[in-house]
Formats: structure tokens, C-alpha cells, sequence
């Protein structure tokens, strides 16, 4: 839930055209789902549950699409 707030707030900061603060905000938004997925709670899953650690794989495009407008690239 935390992960998906960030992507709409990078989503309003691309749409303004402020594409360092959206980078950023992707940067912590794929840090952060990636340690919610290394977390764990020692529980086997049987069925699949949504992490955070998949939308996290997903943003890497993202942010290199945005980090090459913000200029970092």
C-alpha cells in the first residue's frame, strides 16, 4: 500500500514535469518494496500474496526512463 502511494506521487511529479523529485520518489519507492520483499516472516505461502517486491521490479523501467529526462543519465 506504502509502495503504491509513492508511484502515484511520482506519477503527479511526472505529470507536473518535475522529473528529479518523480525519479527520487521511484528511487525510495524500489528500495523500499525491495527490503519488504527481503523482510519475510518465515512463512511458507502456499498461494501467492502481492508484495511489494513486484510492483518494486516493475518501477525499474520506470525509473530509468525518468532518470534519462531528469538528466541523470
Amino acid at each position: 500500500m506504502v509502495t503504491m502511494a509513492m508511484i502515484v506521487a511520482a506519477g503527479l511529479c511526472y505529470w507536473f514535469a518535475w522529473y528529479k523529485l518523480s525519479f527520487w520518489i521511484l528511487a525510495y519507492a524500489i528500495v523500499y518494496g525491495g527490503l519488504t520483499m527481503l523482510r519475510g516472516d518465515n512463512q511458507a505461502r502456499f498461494v501467492y500474496r502481492g508484495t511489494s517486491g513486484v510492483t518494486a521490479a516493475m518501477l525499474i523501467p520506470v525509473a530509468w526512463h525518468t532518470a534519462a529526462l531528469a538528466g541523470y543519465l
